[in-house]
């Protein structure tokens, strides 16, 4: 029984520390959370196209064609805009394309001279300037020209379509080089 005492003993003291340690008090304090908001930029653009359609084109006509991009989003951008020129006829109410019809004889009078904002490189006219938010750029195309000499009678009756597609990409980070798959810009020489 001799053991039973101390082991008592110190089972009651044992629980007499918690009853105490639980109830002694301490100064304490927690911050309120600090939240920071990161909002991503916008890259959006459209194309800008105005023409009046031509419905009585002759070889050797030139007809307005004013192509440009307006930035919508929020952040700088780089831009690049594909024109395709098309043959071909109206099938059921559907464009159906003349792969038969050269498209040589059709001239895209754009601005990419060396004074220009523009440049071809790899099928691409790239804009030479970072577009800011909320901007346009300078014209690309300002007519086209249907070619005289060159088209001849199997060109009657059809229709020739200018597919145009642009693409931009954030300034920031070098961007462009993942998403074009470009080293460089075309308009930079590389060192």
């Amino acid at each position: 029984m001799r053991r039973s005492i101390p082991i008592g003993l110190l089972v009651v003291s044992l629980a007499a520390l918690f009853v105490v340690g639980g109830t002694m008090a301490w100064f304490t304090h927690t911050a309120e959370p600090v939240i920071n908001t990161f909002t991503a930029g916008t890259v959006e653009i459209e194309i800008v196209d105005e023409y009046t359609e031509v419905t009585n084109w002759n070889p050797g006509d030139t007809t307005d064609k004013k192509v440009s991009v307006k930035s919508l989003g929020t952040k700088g951008a780089y831009v690049r805009v594909s024109l395709t020129p098309v043959w071909g006829s109206m099938v059921e109410d559907e464009f159906a394309p003349d792969q038969e019809l050269s498209t040589e004889n059709v001239v895209l009078n754009v601005n990419t001279g060396e004074d220009d904002d523009w440049m071809l490189s790899d099928g691409w006219y790239y804009y030479k300037k970072i577009l800011p938010a909320g901007e346009e750029t300078s014209l690309l195309l300002n007519s086209v020209t249907l070619v005289g000499e060159s088209t001849g009678n199997e060109y009657q009756g059809k229709i020739l379509q200018i597919i145009v597609e642009a693409e931009a990409v954030q300034a920031s980070n070098d961007a462009y080089q993942s998403v074009w798959s470009l080293k460089s810009l075309p308009w930079v020489e590389e060192v």
